[in-house]
């Protein structure tokens, strides 16, 4: 995000991709069917029913990184297998997929969306930090209203966008 403003003649916000690793595992024990997304106590990891056999696990992690395609790298998808068998008695048979994703944070790890106030035509969206599929529909109302369309109502009429102005960074 700081890359694409800069291009555009706006100030970075100091927004960071974060890498998050996921592994597909097939078990070689039954897994419930309907298994629930559980997180670890001390947030060490996650897992959750990926179906016949199989869960999707993260070591929860946030390793600083450039932005790009990220990859995963093998230690941490180690380092989620150690967690989950020092908890559960379920052997790991093979991991069949793994992949990573970024999750891009502002330093107050609030999203960041509105226009720029130091940047006429620069409008912000980013920094969703891993949530911007559940945010989208409300941040997107709120910049459409921001940008002349009428404001929603209900819960989204409710939400003060300034507290996700660019303008807090000033």
């Amino acid at each position: 995000a700081d890359r694409v403003a800069a291009a555009c003649g706006a100030a970075p916000m100091g927004i960071r991709p974060y890498r998050r690793t996921m592994a597909q595992v097939r078990l070689g024990a039954p897994v419930p069917a309907a298994l629930p997304l559980i997180v670890h106590v001390g947030g060490d990891f996650y897992f959750k029913g990926a179906g016949e056999g199989r869960i999707w696990l993260s070591p929860h992690d946030e390793t600083p990184s450039p932005p790009g395609d990220a990859a995963p790298e093998d230690i941490d998808v180690a380092l989620a297998i150690a967690r989950l068998q020092a908890v559960v008695d379920w052997p790991v048979a093979a991991v069949e997929r793994k992949w990573a994703g970024l999750r891009s944070f502002a330093p107050d790890r609030l999203p960041v969306f509105g226009a720029d106030p130091h940047a006429p035509g620069f409008v912000w969206c980013a920094g969703q930090g891993g949530f911007g599929i559940q945010t989208a529909p409300a941040i997107s109302a709120l910049l459409a209203a921001e940008l002349g369309a009428p404001m929603p109502g209900g819960a989204i009429g409710a939400i003060d966008p300034a507290a996700f102005s660019p303008a807090r960074f000033a």
